[in-house]
């Protein structure tokens, strides 16, 4: 099967398409490589055309038909994993706007890897990180959050941390996924 392209195509691409449906058809592949080498630049070679029809089809995984989990979350063993990352790595630290931006980013990561590494749990849940790290200026700060989700299978874990020159929260929040995960990929 040929695909054709939705622009408007050149005469000499539009011959190429046409002579290599009657190639097909009669079975006589001897011009298609010639005709190929000559238009493997345009983006309608016979050749790519070939790759394309011959790709692998995505493999889709059939659904569970699991509509909750096993074992919910355990948010309070998240909150104590969450606490003892954020004491660790900010102890001592001080306010620096640039250092606390990468700061943020970095601890996301650590927490979804270690969460995933510790709580066996998480198999079918989705873990989103969030990380807000401050200055302490004297005023008071009062960190929010608001998300529609399952009360019955949905859990979060957070903690808080503070010194003389920053404060920081952090929230994980886990949300069951009845559908199929690549394990191998910690983003999903």
């Amino acid at each position: 099967m040929i695909a054709r392209r939705s622009t408007v195509q050149e005469p000499a691409a539009a011959a190429v398409v046409a002579r290599t449906r009657r190639i097909s058809e009669t079975g006589d592949a001897a011009p298609t490589r010639r005709l190929s080498k000559c238009y493997s630049d345009t983006g309608s070679s016979i050749a790519s055309l070939r790759r394309a029809a011959m790709a692998k089809p995505r493999v889709e995984y059939e659904n569970s038909y699991r509509t909750g989990p096993d074992v919910v979350f355990p948010g309070s063993r998240a909150g104590n994993i969450i606490q003892r990352i954020i004491d660790s790595r900010l102890t001592g630290m001080k306010y620096e706007h640039d250092v606390c931006k990468a700061m943020c980013n970095q601890l996301s990561d650590v927490i979804k890897d270690e969460i995933r590494r510790e709580i066996k749990e998480v198999a079918r849940y989705k873990l989103i990180c969030w990380v807000t790290i401050g200055q302490v200026t004297g005023q008071d700060v009062r960190v929010v959050s608001r998300c529609l989700w399952n009360a019955d299978h949905d859990r979060y874990g957070s903690a808080n941390f503070q010194n003389p020159h920053l404060w920081a929260v952090a929230t994980v929040f886990a949300v069951y996924h009845d559908g199929c995960f690549n394990h191998t990929n910690p983003d999903q």
